[in-house]
């Protein structure tokens, strides 16, 4: 049964006839373990329809028309057959277990003889019989064919798209292929592809759809992927997949939308992706054609960001010998290319950008709001000083009303240091309000806020934030952030999952990757928190910083990494900038009527301020747990067919 947020259980059950006894099997998901008290009420079937229907109304009320859609709540549905749409709406409830993957499939992939006439309707009224995909499955270096035979094999059980399947290899395997093929696809050898011969036109409107040999389609995937070639500014579309092993869907790679940090690093976009013809022939005109990894970075930074597009539904299924790694030879060449001055260092199966420092470097002025507090206060600032390799900082301590006697001391203290600047706030609370005031007076082209309950561990922690800043179309960037104990307190921010915003993958052990690694690797997120990020003073003040009037204690900093996000600036979590954090240990927690109203309140305006962003954030696939951020696969269907 599912289980509130808040650990309630209230749910409508119907029991069999003739039960006389039943008990209730406790078990973990998440922090619930255990109940305080259980009541079972008896009740008659007039008030029993009457709680689901109020229930259901509230349920449907709440939801948008394509959730309503995907989670198949009608009028007619809910009146008259209640028990099912009950049932599916209890999977909504935040304790609810995820489905495995195989059920996840199950539900959402049911293709009915309906949504094939749906498909066809949308073909022929589109016109996407027009549109020849180029399909190019990637061969070189196999010494079998079956791999390639077994993704013919999907790419001829396609719905309803026309297609021409080639095959890419070596030159001197061109005689053994020919033969083992038997005209089921045409030869093209990376050499005739270096020369520009023998490939097909450059128009615009022709899409060359690569995949690596063993990668097997859904029946759909070309359909879809025509779909999202429609739209005339889009250069690239990328698809989720999965991995096939002894015949069993495994391993599911729900993927963010585009995100060029990630991208470099990672290699997440795959092997399978579908390229403009024109912009294909343009790269490998220019650069060749290594690998899967080293055309999409070559493709993305010449389409731009805005080109990239992502369909969050599993339409491929790869070999296990497919790879979706990236190269440091491939990445070096692409950051020389486009002139970026970086060093690639090999981490673990994924590689790390060192991004070069300017000759002249930035003042940064760090920013920490305190109240009390001295020994985390003593403990921040000491790790600060004695730690931070930086040439040029100022460190701005805003004393928000201290009254303990040590720590007025220590402040007094602290001014005699050349490096130290206190700064006094004499109003109440307002973490928002506290930090502007602070800024103005900064003397820094670069501002770090950073808590007070911080602490710093790695030395180089502000050439590795303030590297990344400086690239550009950079607005912010935050950093790793370790509960006291080495747990993962903070690796980026997310919004959607538990109804606001709340960081990404929940809490983690030290060496723990996280979904995808992607704890472990730099990568573009809507959000990261203020208890340490950087950003540049002068789009700080041009936003009027962080929102004093509507957002005094919480959400700030989401709001503001929004707000830059609007306007065309990027934020980035970097894993190598490592602090431990205390976390909210000078404000306290929300315990008071008044506080609770007040987080109530900002959590409502970050609702509708932010709705449609907290409805997609575009760093958390859709086919992820909307309930928690634990990257499970979604209790409830949020992607629907395109037709």
């Amino acid at each position: 049964m599912p289980v509130t947020l808040k650990g309630k259980l209230y749910e409508l059950v119907r029991l069999p006839c003739l039960v006389t006894k039943a008990w209730l099997e406790i078990k973990s998901i998440g922090s619930v373990t255990g109940v305080d008290s259980v009541r079972i009420e008896p009740i008659n079937p007039v008030t029993s329809r009457y709680l689901m229907w109020r229930r259901l109304y509230n349920t449907y009320t709440r939801v948008s028309k394509t959730q309503r859609r995907l989670l198949g709540l009608t009028p007619g549905g809910m009146l008259f057959k209640p028990y099912p749409s009950y049932a599916l709406i209890g999977k909504s409830r935040y304790y609810t277990a995820s489905p495995s993957y195989p059920e996840w499939v199950a539900q959402t992939e049911q293709f009915t003889s309906a949504e094939y006439l749906r498909l066809k309707r949308a073909v022929k009224r589109l016109g996407l019989k027009s549109m020849m995909l180029e399909v190019v499955i990637d061969a070189r270096g196999l010494e079998s064919a079956d791999s390639v035979l077994d993704s013919l094999t999907s790419l001829y059980a396609q719905l309803e798209l026309p297609f021409r399947p080639w095959v890419l290899i070596t030159a001197d395997t061109m005689p053994w292929w020919a033969e083992k093929l038997q005209d089921q696809a045409k030869l093209i050898s990376d050499d005739s592809i270096a020369a520009h011969a023998g490939w097909p036109g450059s128009d615009q409107q022709q899409w060359i759809f690569m995949i690596q040999a063993g990668t097997k389609l859904a029946p759909w995937a070309l359909a879809w992927i025509a779909m999202e070639a429609r739209h005339a500014s889009t250069a690239l579309i990328y698809p989720d997949h999965d991995y096939l092993v002894d015949n069993k869907r495994v391993n599911p790679q729900f993927k963010p939308d585009w995100s060029e940090e990630l991208a470099r690093t990672s290699g997440y976009v795959g092997s399978a992706f579908a390229v403009r013809a024109d912009l294909f022939n343009q790269v490998i005109q220019t650069t060749g054609f290594d690998c899967a990894y080293q055309l999409v970075l070559d493709v993305t930074t010449l389409a731009g960001p805005e080109a990239i597009s992502h369909i969050p539904a599993v339409l491929c299924h790869y070999g296990v010998q497919c790879s979706t790694t990236s190269s440091q030879q491939s990445l070096e060449q692409h950051l020389r290319r486009h002139e970026i001055a970086a060093k690639v260092e090999p981490q673990g199966a994924h590689l790390r950008v060192r991004y070069q420092q300017p000759e002249n470097l930035p003042k940064v002025s760090i920013v920490v709001p305190t109240r009390d507090a001295l020994h985390y206060l003593k403990t921040c600032v000491e790790s600060l000083l004695q730690k931070t390799t930086w040439p040029d900082y100022e460190l701005l301590i805003v004393d928000n009303q201290s009254s303990e006697p040590a720590a007025l001391a220590y402040l007094e203290q602290l001014e005699t240091d050349g490096r130290v600047k206190v700064l006094h706030y004499a109003h109440p609370f307002n973490f928002s309000a506290i930090n502007n005031f602070a800024v103005e007076q900064a003397t820094g082209d670069v501002i770090c806020l950073l808590n007070n309950d911080t602490e710093v561990i790695s030395p180089g922690w502000l050439e590795e934030m303030v590297s990344r800043l400086l690239q550009p179309g950079v607005g912010v960037v935050g950093a790793r952030l370790y509960f006291s104990d080495g747990r993962v307190q903070h690796a980026g921010d997310v919004l959607g999952p538990g109804g606001c915003a709340t960081h990404l993958h929940g809490i983690l052990e030290a060496d723990d990757p996280g979904y995808m690694h992607r704890a472990m690797l730099a990568q573009d997120l809507s959000a990261v928190t203020a208890a340490c990020f950087v950003t540049h003073k002068q789009l700080y003040q041009e936003l009027d910083g962080l929102d004093e009037t509507n957002l005094t204690v919480a959400f700030n900093d989401v709001d503001y990494c929004l707000r830059v996000r609007e306007a065309g600036q990027r934020v980035i979590y970097t894993p190598y900038a490592e602090l431990y954090h205390h976390e909210s240990v000078s404000r306290g927690k929300d315990d008071s009527p008044e506080k609770q109203a007040r987080a109530k309140r900002e959590a409502e305006y970050m609702r509708n301020r932010w709705g449609h962003i907290i409805e997609r954030d575009p760093f958390y696939n859709p086919n992820l747990n909307y309930s928690q951020p634990d990257f499970k696969p979604g209790k409830i269907p949020r992607v629907g067919w395109p037709w």
